[in-house]
């Protein structure tokens, strides 16, 4: 099994989702055998989920227009069940363009 800093190294480097989803089952693994605490868990999460946020905003980039930190922002702030579906987040991410124009500037 990784040491768990490497597997965290490792998290930070990856190219795409499918190594991200790699990283998190083999992280999940470790939990099961026991081999990671919670306070690695928790950190283990908070990379994950970075690193989700991060390349769910430059998936979306292409087709939403709006400052790439805000839209990690809404992002992050959206349900995780409708993350895994592109079309559903991209419903959330417009709609809350929408609700916020007006009340952040910059936001076109």
């Amino acid at each position: 099994m990784k040491a768990f800093q490497d597997l965290i190294t490792e998290t930070l480097q990856v190219e795409d989702l499918e190594e991200l989803e790699a990283a998190a089952d083999l992280f999940q693994f470790g939990i099961e055998k026991g081999y990671y605490n919670k306070r690695q868990s928790d950190e283990f999460n908070l990379t994950y989920w970075k690193i989700k946020h991060k390349f769910l905003a430059n998936d979306l980039a292409e087709n939403i227009k709006i400052n790439k930190l805000d839209l990690i922002n809404i992002i992050a702030n959206a349900p995780t069940d409708i993350k895994d579906d592109k079309s559903e987040l991209v419903k959330y991410v417009n709609g809350r363009i929408k609700a916020l124009k007006g009340k952040i500037s910059g936001l076109k």
